[in-house]
């Protein structure tokens, strides 16, 4: 092609003004668009893997914790590792997870048949680490997420402890809003309690075909109104004071409220040191006192009526219902109990609580096994309650109550048990108080103060007689004779058993020389007590339901602080109590997820 000597205008222009084609900025905008959009595509790449990682990351935490808790099952008779493979397997995951990264754990105790064994706890652990790979974050180089999870769960159901704490106060004896008696629904409900822990926790009304074994768990009912009755072989297993064996109560006064043990022993630890025991085994708890609290001051007494320690019988059974019933073993006995609790007295709910919480105390252990020793209590229970560091250990009380704390009468420290300072004549009902402050006695028949109890000297005893001195009737003077008289053959100062047998409190606290040997606890102090054993309780591992059945005002508030947590207290009307008893009954025995 021949040259006719042109060049390319554009060509030559570039080439010819090299810094115009430098600031040329035609065509820039797109380089800077494809820049944008490759930032955004990747910022959407992010979100979209991360979607996609948090849905993989649930399903396998899902299926982790389907699988432990099936696992830790103790009604599961398959290999616990082999079901949580199976249920990975199943979901599509069956990549993520191999047998080394599941632990179990288990309890088991021997049977009666030989080789029998059965699992009393078992916990299952699992964990799963595993790579997603990524679509969009590889354009930053990152071609996989890591995954990480765990998960435990435990099933211990042989190990759960209870004290169902009642309130059979004389309210409880009133109408409900069902119609029924508050009693009536108490027992109603307190007996599908049972049903559901012992019996078929899937049916709180079966009584039949129980699908638990008996012996896995154990049931304290603890009656209360104004006191606590115990029956005569678990009282026998405390240190008690033994001023008499009139009641079978125990007072607990208020610097005894901030602890849970109650410390018991072996029958023949009392048999080789006496009761009650030597300081060495720690302070005696106080037998309640035999007394006559409300009597007038001329009443003659009736401590068996008035007493705070009741002793009400249920029927021809004559078994006191009040008592408590311990290391309940089966269901159908359990009910039975309860079928018979009545109504009447004040209300204590601190006592209740306190024994309910001593009796899930391992300071019990020394009388549980006793009793079972004695053929009292079922072998199954020996070494209960077991000790808080017991592993899979579940203690629990449900408290129920349809009121608030009243009164409870109680003798002072100190009037329990020595000398009165009341004397009584051996020979004649006269009675004489000392006063020591100025060493005096106070003769009550009499109204006068001498120096010693009448019965124990003689004195002159004067009066006016007519001496005549002439024939008629009115020839007379009057003039004053005197003779020693003997008082009998002495006086016996009485201990103050004694004397609460012949007296009422009220006739000894009249003397106002003397201090008062009774008192009562009021709605106050009764709360204060409440909230320290609860606290003490909750302090020592134990799970606290409360139940307020048909309750008011500022009790709400008390029966709440008291459970362990808000959600734990249950406010209830009529038919409610039962299925609030049902519910905190499957609260106690589901499986549950530990982290």
């Amino acid at each position: 092609m021949a040259d006719h000597g042109l060049k390319d205008r554009k060509t030559t222009q570039r080439v010819d003004n090299p810094e115009g084609f430098l600031r040329d900025e035609r065509g820039s905008f797109i380089i800077f668009g494809i820049a944008v959009f490759m930032l955004m595509c990747l910022a959407g790449g992010i979100a979209v893997d991360t979607m996609r990682y948090e849905t993989h990351r649930v399903h396998v935490q899902g299926t982790l914790d389907r699988a432990i808790l099936a696992a830790a099952s103790l009604d599961q008779d398959l290999d616990p590792e082999e079901v949580v493979l199976d249920y990975f397997t199943k979901a599509g995951l069956g990549h993520v997870i191999s047998q080394d990264d599941i632990d179990v754990f288990e309890n088991q105790t021997n049977g009666e048949v030989a080789d029998d064994v059965a699992v009393t706890t078992r916990r299952v652990e699992a964990s799963v680490s595993a790579l997603m790979p990524t679509t969009f974050l590889r354009l930053a180089h990152m071609y996989d997420l890591g995954l990480y999870t765990e998960g435990g769960a435990e099933e211990a159901l042989s190990l759960s402890e209870i004290s169902l704490v009642l309130d059979v106060s004389g309210s409880m004896g009133n109408s409900s809003s069902s119609g029924y008696s508050k009693i009536y629904e108490l027992r109603r409900a307190a007996k599908r309690f049972v049903n559901v822990m012992l019996c078929n926790p899937a049916d709180a009304d079966e009584t039949e075909d129980c699908t638990l074994t008996e012996g896995d768990i154990s049931i304290n009912i603890v009656p209360y109104a104004e006191q606590v009755l115990l029956p005569s072989n678990l009282l026998q297993r405390f240190n008690h004071t033994s001023e008499h064996t009139e009641s079978r109560c125990i007072t607990f006064y208020e610097d005894e409220f901030d602890t849970v043990a109650v410390p018991t022993f072996s029958l023949d630890t009392f048999v080789t040191n006496g009761r009650p025991l030597p300081a060495l085994y720690g302070d005696p708890i106080q037998l309640t006192g035999y007394f006559d609290p409300s009597g007038g001051t001329n009443s003659t007494p009736n401590p068996g009526s008035n007493s705070p320690c009741y002793n009400d019988y249920s029927g021809s059974t004559n078994d006191y219902w009040r008592e408590i019933y311990p290391m309940g073993f089966s269901a159908e006995a359990l009910r039975d109990e309860i079928d018979d609790l009545g109504a009447s007295g004040n209300t204590s709910i601190d006592l209740g609580m306190k024994w309910g919480a001593a009796l899930l105390d391992p300071a019990a252990q020394p009388a549980i096994s006793d009793l079972v020793a004695a053929n009292e209590v079922n072998e199954a229970f020996d070494g209960r309650p077991f000790e808080y560091t017991q592993r899979g250990i579940e203690k629990v009380i449900v408290l129920m109550t349809d009121g608030e704390n009243t009164s409870q009468d109680y003798l002072r420290r100190g009037y329990h048990s020595g000398p009165s300072g009341v004397y009584k004549a051996n020979s004649s009902n006269d009675w004489s108080v000392y006063d020591a402050d100025d060493d005096r006695y106070y003769w009550v028949n009499g109204g006068q103060w001498l120096d010693h109890p009448y019965g124990e000297g003689e004195y002159e005893e004067c009066h006016s007689v007519r001496q005549y001195w002439g024939y008629w009737w009115w020839q007379y003077n009057w003039v004053e004779e005197c003779e020693m008289v003997y008082e009998g053959n002495g006086a016996t100062q009485l201990t103050f058993p004694q004397l609460w047998l012949q007296k009422t409190a009220n006739w000894y606290d009249q003397w106002n020389f003397l201090a008062d040997a009774h008192d009562y606890f009021n709605y106050s102090e009764k709360n204060d007590n409440l909230d320290e054993i609860c606290t003490a309780a909750k302090n020592a591992g134990m799970v606290v339901f409360t139940i307020g059945f048909e309750v008011s005002g500022s009790q709400h508030d008390i029966m709440r602080s008291c459970a362990s947590a808000p959600a734990y207290y249950f406010d209830v009307d009529g038919l409610d109590i039962s299925a609030a008893f049902a519910a905190i009954a499957r609260e106690i025995s589901k499986l549950r997820l530990v982290f």
